[in-house]
């Protein structure tokens, strides 16, 4: 009981403090971070036996938080940017690993290993946060570079697992495992399981004829989890499987899936304010001490020298200008993932573990702070605010692309449908009122919206004999789009 009050308590909070960091123009991670570490110094605190449980917890968000990244996608605008992107997170991913891995080997004297798994666990960027300071402040970025982000972002985190994944087989089996056939391994079984995973999963659902929209929910969520769960049962990436299967869905037809896609939005919401909460409670801020020197000179090298030398070599062969490669740069933010990743080594007891977990921590926090709060004037420093309103795609955007059938009607005098409520039209499960006119104005309606004369509304379904039967119980004019 005092647990579920103790839960409640900490969602509100860590929702109420969305409006003093939107303030202060930092990402909601950083509110959320610094509540968990809070919780950690003086109500609870993890101890070295609750490791798994802690990397059990975050692995479950961001296995949901990567799935959501890849059914988030939409390929009709990130068709043009594709190739950018992908160089981004693969390749981009990987060389500023391996730049991060240098740096900690011949500058800080690390390890070789110890080296080369803080740069693999440093290297992937979190554009949620980026996002989150945009949409705030309604903005949007010009040239498709919000898009470039969100797809580098959502993709880079299962290269950036894989490595850290792959460097820590090699520092457990001192050396001597092949990491090329680990990669491969990973890499192929991966993106296999997600691919067949993801055509079971829309085979299923889409025959499932259930008049309960909540079972696909579940049954989605399901899937998911099985992805996961067989790559790494067969010893591939979950994270890549996961996130190849989301994209597969996010292309195909799928029954509900505006339904799925809102609730995975939401979902994923949920996730990140845990997963961003759990890891505020690994860190021990008495450690600060010890590794802020070495913190800032790290932090120092990727903002400075390895992500705009990443960019700038993989973005200049695309024709993208000096301005945009300079923002894509600066919003490169390390984020929860990275943190997540170093919580790995917390977890195989290595002896730097808690070293390199605190040195992540503070580059992490350190980076959406300092870059967080400079994004927006930076980007109207180089001039790549579009004056157009923010039009950053969310989940709850799929409405357009879902059905296959749309009739336009304008309501005529005498109609029962005027003066009611869309919620009282009582309309069929399946058929919705995605846009109305009115006085030459266009609105999305809620369900409290009222139907006016000689309003012109939009209605959408996968079910044509619904709308024409619609057509004939409203008695207007209309226009069927096939």
């Amino acid at each position: 009981m005092e647990f579920i009050l103790f839960l409640g308590i900490v969602l509100c909070i860590s929702i109420l403090s969305c409006k003093a960091t939107n303030k202060a123009g930092l990402p909601l991670l950083v509110g959320f971070m610094l509540i968990g570490i809070v919780i950690g110094q003086w109500v609870f605190h993890f101890e070295s036996e609750d490791f798994n449980l802690a990397v059990g917890l975050c692995n479950f968000a961001l296995l949901l938080i990567i799935f959501t990244g890849g059914f988030d996608t939409n390929f009709s605008e990130a068709k043009p940017i594709l190739g950018v992107s992908v160089f981004l997170s693969i390749l981009g991913t990987t060389l500023t690993a391996m730049l991060g891995g240098f740096f900690a080997f011949f500058v800080l004297k690390l390890e070789f290993y110890e080296a080369m798994l803080m740069g693999a666990v440093i290297s992937s960027t979190d554009a949620a946060s980026v996002f989150s300071i945009l949409r705030s402040k309604k903005l949007n970025l010009k040239n498709n570079l919000g898009m470039v982000l969100q797809i580098e972002s959502a993709s880079n985190d299962p290269t950036a697992h894989m490595l850290t994944v792959l460097f820590l087989a090699m520092a457990g089996a001192g050396g001597s495992q092949n990491i090329f056939l680990l990669f491969i391994t990973q890499l192929f079984l991966g993106i296999l399981v997600g691919f067949v995973g993801a055509k079971v999963a829309q085979f299923t659902i889409n025959r499932l004829h259930s008049e309960m929209e909540d079972l696909y929910l579940i049954l989605l969520a399901a899937f998911a989890f099985l992805m996961y769960g067989t790559a790494l049962l067969i010893n591939g990436n979950g994270f890549i499987a996961v996130y190849v299967g989301g994209i597969i869905l996010s292309k195909g037809k799928l029954t509900h899936k505006r339904h799925l896609a809102q609730f995975f939005g939401s979902i994923s919401m949920l996730m990140q304010i845990m997963l961003f909460i759990i890891l505020g409670m690994l860190f021990v801020p008495s450690n600060f001490l010890d590794i802020i020197v070495i913190g800032l000179a790290f932090a120092v090298f990727l903002l400075f020298i390895a992500r705009p030398l990443v960019t700038f070599v993989i973005m200049k062969p695309f024709g993208r200008k000096l301005n945009e490669i300079a923002l894509v740069s600066w919003a490169g933010f390390r984020g929860a993932s990275s943190i997540v990743f170093a919580a790995y080594l917390l977890l195989a007891d290595l002896p730097y573990s808690e070293y390199v977990f605190s040195i992540v921590f503070f580059v992490c926090l350190l980076s959406v702070t300092f870059q967080g709060s400079l994004i927006v004037p930076f980007a109207k420093k180089l001039n790549l605010i579009a004056q157009e309103p923010q039009v950053l795609k969310s989940l709850t955007e799929y409405a357009a692309e879902i059905q296959e059938e749309i009739l336009e009607i304008t309501i005529s005098p005498g109609s029962f449908a005027c003066g009611k409520s869309i919620l009282e039209l009582e309309l069929p499960e399946d058929v919705h009122i995605i846009i109305i006119r009115r006085n030459g104005k266009t609105m999305v309606p809620i369900f409290s919206t009222v139907i006016q004369e000689k309003d012109t509304i939009m209605l959408a379904s996968g079910d044509k004999e619904k709308l024409l039967q619609l057509r004939k119980s409203l008695k207007v004019k209309q226009q069927i789009n096939e």
